[in-house]
């Protein structure tokens, strides 16, 4: 079949985009993957210092960033708890905890410790002040289970923050795609009350809940 020019043109630009929108796995290349979660548009559409100031970090908490992955939020956060605070770094891959561990010692961040996950337990091993999931909930399976078992890593009055994708999922993920309808009734049955939500993040949700007493 002969494409008509402008066709033929309209599908070279398309197609890159569509690649683009694929990032690298995390599996096979961790270090491409660390490359695209730290890469300009979502460091621009992340807004990390303003999503520490609304979580409201203070030098001296104890804190877990769960689905850490490169590192992107974990280190600004344990900066802001530091000297005598603590970010838990807590991921499934051994690989970008390693990445993780490196660039945390190439900015002299002394704070930050390390967590190998399980898939169903993120295996903190202390109780934390606050709990931020940051595009991860959507790879977990049997959400509201895991949810309940968070409950035990946080201090009495402490938080889950949890930002997520609100309407546009990316390519690939449009099977683990959920709404913050039913993220807010998962949350209710872990018995967690919502204290504050956000939308200055573009196309993502913003949420925080505390634990209740």
């Amino acid at each position: 079949m002969k494409l008509r020019p402008g066709l033929a043109t309209l599908i070279l630009v398309l197609v890159p985009l569509y690649v683009q929108q694929r990032p690298p796995s995390p599996q096979q290349d961790p270090e491409g993957y660390a490359k695209f979660l730290e890469g300009a548009e979502r460091v621009s559409r992340m807004q990390v210092p303003r999503v520490i100031e609304t979580l409201g970090v203070k030098p001296g908490m104890k804190l877990a960033d769960l689905g850490s992955g490169s590192g992107l939020v974990t280190r600004p956060i344990a900066q802001a708890a530091a000297p005598a605070g603590i970010v838990y770094a807590i991921d499934i891959s051994d690989a970008l905890l390693n990445i993780v561990d490196r660039s945390a010692k190439e900015q002299k961040i002394d704070n930050i410790r390390t967590v190998l996950a399980g898939p169903d337990d993120p295996k903190l091993p202390e109780p934390v002040d606050l709990i931020f999931i940051c595009d991860t909930l959507h790879h977990i399976q049997g959400q509201p289970q895991y949810l309940k078992g968070l409950a035990k890593y946080l201090r009495p009055g402490g938080r889950v923050a949890i930002i997520d994708f609100s309407k546009d999922w990316p390519v690939g993920h449009e099977s683990m795609a959920y709404t913050l309808e039913a993220l807010e009734g998962w949350m209710r049955d872990a018995g967690f009350t919502r204290i504050s939500a956000h939308d200055y993040l573009d196309n993502s949700f913003f949420v925080i809940w505390r634990r209740s007493a």
